[in-house]
């Protein structure tokens, strides 16, 4: 049962961190954030990517890569709705926590 929590924690997270990268690549050609966020979001979402990938060969490094990788993403994504907007949209960033906090979870539970 543990590989099936592996296989779909590493799928979300490949899923996740590239979809990241990809926002954060196509953020850093409009100007409307700091090119240091933009290429952030870019490197914790590689972060996060190579974590799912690293929990598949069931590397000791992945579960540190990850928690990093999404802290990164949140503290970014912060940042840019500041940057954006001129305010933090809750609701948004609590759909992140719920997504991060799955990907973890199954992180932890396949690693077991």
């Amino acid at each position: 049962m543990s590989q099936v929590f592996v296989w779909v924690g590493a799928v979300l997270a490949i899923l996740y961190g590239a979809l990241t990268s990809f926002a954060g690549f196509g953020q850093s050609k409009q100007d409307k954030i700091q090119p240091w966020a933009a290429w952030g979001m870019v490197l914790c979402g590689g972060l996060v990517v190579s974590s799912g990938v690293l929990a598949l060969f069931a590397s000791g490094s992945s579960p540190s890569m990850l928690v990093i990788g999404l802290i990164g993403i949140h503290v970014l994504a912060i940042n840019n709705g500041l940057k954006m907007f001129g305010k933090i949209t809750f609701s948004h960033h609590l759909v992140r926590l719920v997504i991060s906090i799955g990907i973890i979870a199954l992180n932890q539970l396949g690693m077991k």
